[in-house]
């Protein structure tokens, strides 16, 4: 028993090293985490602006829902911009029909996250979040 003394002191240094590390590594992966979810928000509300693409000289004349791509666009990088993320980017935005027939916007934006600790302890300074959310027209599937 009296070889054993002193064992705890010469692990001490390692285990003070690994909490270090698995903080910081918690610290980086809470930050993606809330960055994620604030881009995935911002591309919800993004989507929403971009209804504002619709043509409603097309929808009064009987000619259903049509929505200009452009326009949309306008609207949606208008809101990024006004937005919680304005450094979010729109990547993609797209207008379909879903399964039943109802018209759908979906944006896609990216997000660059700097990160906190990881830097320091190896050679990763950033991730890209990439979040895609979509906007419904409901009765658009209706004659």
């Amino acid at each position: 028993m009296g070889r054993d003394r002193g064992t705890v002191l010469l692990l001490f240094p390692a285990a003070i090293l690994i909490m270090f590390v698995l903080g910081a590594i918690v610290i980086d992966v809470s930050l993606t985490h809330v960055r994620g979810d604030e881009l995935e928000s911002v591309a919800g509300s993004a989507a929403n602006d971009a209804l504002a693409g619709l043509d409603l000289v097309a929808l009064r004349s009987g000619d259903g829902v049509q929505i200009d791509v452009d326009r949309a666009t306008t609207f949606a990088e208008a809101g990024i911009a006004a937005g919680a993320l304005p450094e979010a980017e729109l990547t993609e935005l797209t207008v379909g029909l879903d399964g039943q027939g109802r018209t759908v916007i979906s944006v896609t934006l990216e997000l660059s996250v700097d990160l906190v600790m990881a830097p320091a302890v190896g050679d990763l300074d950033s991730v890209t979040l990439r979040r895609t959310r979509s906007a419904t027209i409901l009765g658009s599937d209706l004659p």
